[in-house]
């Protein structure tokens, strides 16, 4: 039987900036009316060549979280795309925020603070870091399947969650080619051999 030579690729990248507007300082309950708005709001116009110039041909199959960051970003990226698959699998972790009362702090030093509480299993009123593990795993599991199925897939979706799966493909023998980082709009492409793994 003749093997399948053929390389699987997974394109990850991160949506656009949403159109938040941050004071310079704010309360720990003004950050988390922020954080509800920031799920829901826009993202700014952006110009989608520098990643269409990374992906090159036209994209089959595109899955975004079920978040509207996500959704609207692909949609800008791909417009031609009628395969668009959208799913909360894909969105970002639950985050809550810490609760100081009266104390003023720049939006992104309330978001940092309660990450870190989150990551060591303080901060758990939403999705615990252990669910959203177990969620990046089947996440990952996903569109590792999907990639071998259509041989090239894009997922649209968030910082955090990439950053992880970018760490759990590299475990599953993927090789990362392309590594933007975590800036909006960063693309991270990951390669294998179907068969590489058996």
């Amino acid at each position: 039987m003749e093997k399948d030579t053929a390389v699987c690729e997974i394109y990850l990248i991160r949506h656009a900036r949403v159109d938040l507007e941050k004071p310079l300082l704010c309360t720990s309950s003004r950050a988390a009316e922020l954080l509800d708005q920031y799920d829901e709001l826009p993202v700014l116009n952006f110009d989608p060549l520098p990643v269409k110039a990374i992906l090159g041909d036209s994209v089959r199959a595109v899955f975004t979280s079920a978040l509207p960051r996500s959704i609207e970003t692909a949609e800008i990226l791909f417009p031609e795309t009628d395969t668009m698959y959208a799913n909360a699998l894909f969105n970002e972790y639950d985050l809550s925020m810490i609760s100081v009362p009266l104390v003023p702090l720049p939006y992104v030093a309330w978001t940092t603070l309660s990450r870190f509480f989150w990551n060591v299993g303080l901060n758990n009123r939403d999705e615990s870091r252990f669910k959203a593990y177990k969620r990046m795993l089947r996440a990952t599991d996903l569109i590792e399947t999907q990639a071998i199925g259509h041989r090239r897939i894009v997922l649209v979706a968030h910082g955090y969650l990439i950053a992880e799966m970018k760490r759990e493909l590299k475990k599953r023998r993927w090789r990362l080619e392309i590594n933007q980082g975590h800036k909006n709009l960063a693309v991270a492409k990951l390669t294998k051999r179907p068969l590489s793994s058996h």
